[in-house]
């Protein structure tokens, strides 16, 4: 019954693009459906000014990255920027870049997101570790008061080795997944993860373990040592619509393995976010991308096995 109405509802929607607002009450009533029967008509991720603006119905994304920093203290083999000798994680002698994205712009963009309505969740680290930037609090601060929450990743070395920045971020920031990386057994890694929770009482805290969960990605040591499972390919692409990814120079990447932002879509120093989002070039790979095959027609996806089980490094 459930499933039968919800289809009604598409067709109701695709005659006219305004009817979407008809539909939060929906999302309420029937969530857990939502997303598997309305795909990119999605309420919260659907904007009625866009959608007139850009003549399409390609979803706004459901979490934003902003890379204030390109530096990262840890260099871990399961990590895209551990091969990495292009000038953008590291030089060619291995060296860890430091680069930083102006105050300024971050500010300007998370002004943007406002604008557009997007209501996070925002991290402000990627392939580095956005904790260790002393302007993350002004950062994470400034996004609260424009309706934005934070759900930031991190390694956990700075918060060991600074308790008041802790209680800095308890509260300030939603979530927190720290990784645990370094213990020799069960007793080990029980101890470091009570050792955080201690530490947080309003933030949500969760837990990530790379050493015995390690998702495969281009530029990694583990990625160049497996072998490959050439049927992945023709599946159509899982990460073509989720994510707003800004690298700490503006460049905007497609996917989480687009670091090197391959595709050129665009620079957020150049073009608004929206205009990027929903260029033509933009909505053009991420179609072809969708569909079986998709990925043989771009370079980096024709080596991408995001799809492939996790593996253990233990």
């Amino acid at each position: 019954m459930v499933k039968t109405l919800l289809k009604k509802f598409i067709l109701f929607v695709t005659k006219d693009p305004k009817r979407i607002i008809k539909l939060r009450w929906a999302e309420k009533r029937y969530k857990k459906y939502m997303d598997n029967y309305f795909g990119h008509l999605y309420p919260s991720r659907v904007n009625i000014k866009h959608i007139i603006r850009y003549k399409t119905f390609f979803p706004m994304w459901d979490s934003c990255e902003i890379e204030i920093s390109s530096f990262c203290n840890r260099d871990c083999i399961f990590c895209p920027r551990y091969m990495d000798r292009s000038g953008i994680r590291k030089d060619k002698d291995g060296r860890k870049v430091n680069k930083k994205l102006s105050t300024q712009k971050v500010l300007d963009i998370i002004d943007q997101l406002e604008r557009i309505g997007f209501k996070g969740p925002l991290r402000f680290g990627r392939l580095s570790e956005a904790l260790l930037d002393t302007r993350y609090l002004e950062f994470a601060r400034y996004a609260r008061s424009k309706g934005l929450f934070l759900s930031e990743p991190t390694n956990g070395d700075v918060l060991r080795k600074n308790p008041k920045l802790c209680c800095e971020l308890d509260g300030l920031v939603k979530h927190l997944t720290i990784g645990i990386y370094d213990y020799k057994d069960e007793n080990e890694k029980k101890e470091l993860m009570e050792w955080f929770k201690q530490r947080f009482k309003k933030t949500e805290i969760g837990f990530s373990f790379p050493n015995e969960i390690c998702v495969v990605r281009q530029g990694s040591k583990v990625y160049s040592d497996i072998l490959e499972n050439r049927s992945d390919l023709k599946k159509p692409c899982i990460l073509i619509d989720r994510k707003l990814l800004i690298r700490y120079d503006g460049e905007v990447s497609l996917c989480c393995e687009d670091d090197n932002c391959t595709f050129g879509l665009g620079n957020v120093f150049q073009q608004n976010i929206d205009e990027i989002w929903w260029s033509k070039k933009h909505l053009m790979i991420r179609a072809n991308l969708s569909k079986r095959d998709g990925k043989l027609k771009y370079r980096l996806c024709r080596s991408c096995y995001k799809d492939m089980n996790p593996l253990s490094l233990i």
